[in-house]
């Protein structure tokens, strides 16, 4: 079988994560977090809708593929 490879940045798989702000509380840490798994979870299933599988995770990077057309 032939593939199709999409390279995305980290930053544009966690979306949601754009703020830098260091969290003070425990509570704020557990927003933080919980508003980037689900901005991860929204690109994957953006993604998965499009037939791209994430396959690995390289430095900055998420290495998706798909069968070739």
């Amino acid at each position: 079988m032939k593939w199709d490879y999409k390279v995305i940045s980290i930053d544009k798989l966690f979306q949601g994560g754009e703020d830098h702000d260091i969290a003070v509380s425990k509570d704020a840490a557990m927003a933080r977090r919980s508003k980037v798994g689900h901005g991860l979870e929204n690109t994957l299933n953006e993604l998965g809708e499009e037939s791209w599988e994430l396959v690995a995770l390289a430095g900055d990077f998420g290495i998706f593929k798909k069968p070739k057309n």
